[in-house]
């Protein structure tokens, strides 16, 4: 019975070591949806384009190298557009997201970008691979 008990914790330790230890997910783990940035592309065009243009973000996720994603997210959504902030939907937000990614060529994958900020926290922002 005791045996039993010490390798049931020893098996819950060792699950939890390695989902602990797990590499979180990156920018450079396929995040977003192709489609998803080319309906971001329309609203990058329409409200960040006179401002940022295309190169600007390269150097500015470079600078938030190892940051939780959610954090440039909810400064994306708080302060842009400069004219109006949080004017548009966290769905267009989360578009323009994906489209920004996709200009600094990170991969596009087979799940879209969410907007929901518990997700958006586990993604860690990574220099390109």
């Amino acid at each position: 019975m005791k045996t039993a008990r010490i390798l049931a914790i020893a098996l819950l330790a060792a699950c939890f070591s390695a989902s602990v230890l797990a590499d979180p997910r990156t920018l450079n783990d396929a995040i977003y949806t192709e489609a998803q940035a080319d309906n971001g592309e329309g609203l990058y065009k329409t409200h960040c384009l006179a401002c940022h243009d295309k190169k600007y973000f390269r150097p500015v996720l470079k600078r938030w190298n190892g940051q939780p994603l959610g954090v440039f997210y909810t400064v994306m959504v708080t302060s842009m557009p400069e004219s109006n902030p949080g004017a548009l939907s966290l769905d267009e937000y989360s578009d323009i997201l994906a489209y920004i990614l996709s200009l600094s060529r990170y991969p596009s994958g087979e799940e879209e970008l969410a907007s929901a900020m518990e997700s958006l926290h586990e993604i860690t922002i990574a220099n390109r691979k």
